[in-house]
């Protein structure tokens, strides 16, 4: 098992602090015990501190607005968020002034937008240059997860594939005790599954971008600037399985998905220490 000790403790160990958002700080019900005093704890030592979130959902004012209003005091600058992926993908790709779909809020919509990229509706008459999953929040889910499978399907018909990105890689999110929902990664997979039933080896995949990709913990790194860091999450596919690929210490807490027997029985994908919670 990892070392077991206090957030009091662990935030001596290490010069900067990457925090995950749900689970970690806050779920669906507020914010967890001890996460608004964590954050004030490093404040009062001015010890940097990032809210690493694959929350595509929301900019990082309204992120920060909402963590604060839960007791989490935080600044925008405070906050990287996948979605903070998806301008730079789209422009890595040549694809800054595309046309671009974009499964999610207005939020999410609005990175693609402040590159210059044309967010449309999914149309197999008029497919897209790329579609991006960043978030569930579509009112109608269903009916768009259809016009994209549909949209896709054309587009490789006239051998014009759109590049897919995914910003929110997490299949579930803790939304109370015991209670989760379902998230973005989630329906990326349902439509890549899909895929591969109609196109079989021509089936494309997502382009991730949110934890565990090393993009997202990367941009991490330069903006804490050092690597003496501990990634705090919750789950051990993302949060320390990426932790672990960037080689930065990680600290799973059991607030949010991941049980102590998880952590026992895990092999490949192990933290470094382990927490609780942040009380």
């Amino acid at each position: 098992m990892p070392r077991e000790l206090s957030f009091a403790e662990l935030r001596t160990l290490h010069a900067a602090v990457l925090f995950d958002a749900y689970g970690v700080l806050v779920n669906a019900s507020g914010a967890l015990p001890g996460a608004g005093d964590a954050v004030r704890l490093l404040q009062r030592h001015d010890q940097p501190f990032l809210v690493v979130t694959n929350d595509a959902s929301r900019s990082p004012e309204r992120a920060a607005q909402r963590l604060a209003r839960l007791g989490v005091p935080v600044e925008p600058a405070h906050i990287l968020s996948s979605g903070m992926m998806i301008g730079p993908a789209l422009h890595a790709h040549g694809l800054a002034n595309g046309r671009v779909v974009v499964l999610g809020t207005e939020d999410s919509a609005n990175y693609a937008r402040e590159v210059g990229a044309t967010v449309v509706d999914p149309s197999p008459d008029h497919p897209a240059d790329a579609v991006v999953i960043a978030d569930e929040g579509s009112i109608d889910l269903v009916d768009s997860l259809d016009a994209i499978l549909s949209m896709i399907l054309e587009a490789h018909h006239h051998g014009r594939m759109p590049r897919l990105i995914l910003a929110n890689p997490d299949l579930i999110y803790p939304s109370g005790l015991r209670r989760f929902g379902f998230t973005a990664g989630a329906f990326a997979r349902m439509l890549e599954q899909a895929l591969e039933v109609l196109l079989h080896e021509e089936a494309p995949t997502f382009e991730v971008l949110g934890k565990p990709s090393p993009i997202h913990f990367n941009a991490a790194l330069e903006a804490i600037g050092t690597r003496d860091v501990v990634m705090l999450g919750d789950t051990l596919h993302t949060d320390i399985a990426g932790a672990q690929t960037v080689g930065i210490d990680s600290a799973i807490v059991l607030t949010g998905v991941t049980t102590r027997a998880n952590v026992a029985t895990a092999r490949d994908v192990v933290p470094t220490y382990l927490l609780s919670g942040l009380t």
